[in-house]
């Protein structure tokens, strides 16, 4: 449990809503949620994820580069990205689980291994793998201690290929929107900025 009071409430209120998506895909399971809004629930929660991990992708990028605000480096040595980075898996996580109910639902092998999905094989394919790699991300570093920083940090950087999967999944199915264009615009900026910064510096080339 975190020690921070604003933590604390971020994350009770983060327990909150997840546990509301929990609660209405149980209802959609069950056949009790109309399919529209399993639906719905299916693109909200893909779109809400896609901008987590493009905002946990950005801040990562430029957080060794002094351009955030002292407010935004500070959160991060108290595990704001952690967190960030959590919620985002989460959310993802459910996205799949919508994936399972209501209208043209998938079975849970054709849901988690790429190739089997009887229809969209290759976006829905690259949705399953976008989710793999950020949690792999994600659980690579939690072990950091295990497996060493050096490593971890390697590993660290299938965020963008898990971003990337997770933007071409959207386009392909169609939903992409200003929610992709935003995030894509973002990450790709700050990792234009990250890399001029790189090759400004001596002795870089």
């Amino acid at each position: 449990m975190p020690h921070d009071p604003v933590q604390m409430v971020v994350a009770l209120l983060t327990g909150l809503l997840l546990g509301l998506l929990v609660l209405a895909w149980g209802m959609a399971y069950r056949g009790t949620l109309a399919g529209g809004y399993s639906r719905a629930l299916l693109t909200q929660t893909g779109q809400f994820g896609y901008l987590l991990l493009a905002a946990s992708c950005v801040l990562g990028t430029l957080i060794g580069t002094r351009l955030l605000p002292s407010v935004l480096i500070a959160a991060f040595k108290t595990g704001w990205h952690g967190v960030l980075s959590g919620f985002a898996l989460a959310v993802l996580g459910l996205h799949g689980l919508f994936s399972l109910v209501g209208p043209g639902a998938l079975t849970p092998p054709q849901a988690l291994l790429p190739g089997l999905a009887p229809f969209d094989t290759l976006a829905l394919g690259l949705g399953t793998g976008a989710l793999y790699l950020s949690a792999a991300v994600y659980l690579t570093w939690a072990v950091r201690g295990r497996i060493g920083f050096r490593l971890a940090r390697t590993l660290h950087l299938l965020a963008y290929p898990a971003f990337a999967a997770g933007t071409l999944h959207a386009v392909w199915l169609g939903h992409a929107g200003a929610t992709e264009v935003l995030g894509s615009a973002a990450v790709g900026l700050a990792l234009g900025v990250r890399a001029a910064l790189h090759l400004a510096r001596p002795g870089a080339r």
